[in-house]
């Protein structure tokens, strides 16, 4: 799923229960956040024998700036 995809399906959840869409952005990036918060910063890729930045956190990052967007 697209981070773009994923932003929608999260804030339309909260939107089906509090029917007012800038609440549920806030909610939706609160989620978000909580993701984020239990990843780690930093991940070791093996195939190139270095640290990077967790994909994953990439990913929810790229979430949340599409959430802003809606």
């Amino acid at each position: 799923m697209t981070p773009q995809e994923k932003a929608k399906e999260i804030v339309y959840k909260f939107y089906d229960e509090i029917k007012y869409m800038e609440r549920a952005k806030q909610c939706a990036m609160i989620a978000v956040d909580e993701v984020l918060n239990v990843l780690p910063q930093q991940e070791y890729l093996e195939d190139r024998g270095e640290y990077s930045e967790n994909r994953e956190r990439i990913y929810w990052k790229e979430v949340k700036r599409e959430i802003e967007n809606l």
